[in-house]
């Protein structure tokens, strides 16, 4: 956590620093069948629906915040991000480095909070990792490709196991998806395998989930 602290007091500098330049403002709103987070289902294999605000403060330097619907076990009903951080170009590559603290309106016995990169490599590669002082670090290659009117996608990801005791992976997931414009909205079909290690921290059992989405 003091880390992530350290983080954002170091963008809140920033965002001090770029008040004279412009700040561009944008929203997003979108529906999903379920809300699938690193393979696992965040709301029962229901409806959730989203809203997000990002700010792009100039010079590479983001500020935002997203809110969704969950299900929970332990009464928990929605989620509230808050996320920061600096992307820009290196040598053909893109960074993207930032932190996020993750909340829930119920107890705040589940919050958790990471530091991340991502990184953009060519032949539509991607490369992602996060470390999280409560849920323990998290891996995720992924690689996309346009299909006809849109584009398809496969991820694998492996998050660990915040617990000492317990197994060191937390569970492992593969996504596929597809992705293609409506109209004026973007329709997303995914489907996740997600296996699990049911004694470590933040998993969950086995699971296979289908997903679509519809975003603006």
């Amino acid at each position: 956590m003091n880390k992530l602290k350290l983080t954002l007091i170091g963008l809140a500098l920033v965002f001090v620093s770029t008040l004279t330049n412009a700040v561009s403002i944008s929203g997003n709103a979108a529906i999903q069948t379920d809300y699938i987070w690193r393979g696992m289902t965040q709301n029962d294999g229901e409806t959730s629906v989203n809203v997000g605000l990002d700010a792009d403060l100039g010079g590479g330097f983001y500020v935002g915040t997203w809110a969704a619907t969950v299900d929970f076990s332990n009464g928990n009903t929605l989620e509230h991000d808050y996320y920061g951080g600096y992307a820009f170009e290196l040598g053909g590559i893109g960074v993207d480095i930032g932190a996020i603290q993750v909340t829930y309106n119920g107890t705040d016995d589940i919050d958790f909070s990471e530091n991340y990169i991502a990184l953009s490599l060519p032949m539509n590669v991607g490369l992602h990792y996060s470390e999280g002082d409560e849920l323990g670090d998290y891996a995720e290659i992924s690689w996309g490709m346009d299909v006809g009117a849109g584009s398809f996608s496969i991820a694998y990801g492996d998050m660990d196991d915040a617990s000492s005791t317990a197994a060191s992976d937390a569970g492992t997931h593969t996504t596929l998806g597809y992705s293609m414009p409506a109209g004026d909205f973007t329709v997303d079909i995914s489907y996740s395998d997600f296996n699990g290690n049911t004694n470590a921290i933040g998993s969950k059992a086995d699971d296979e989930s289908v997903a679509i989405t519809i975003s603006m």
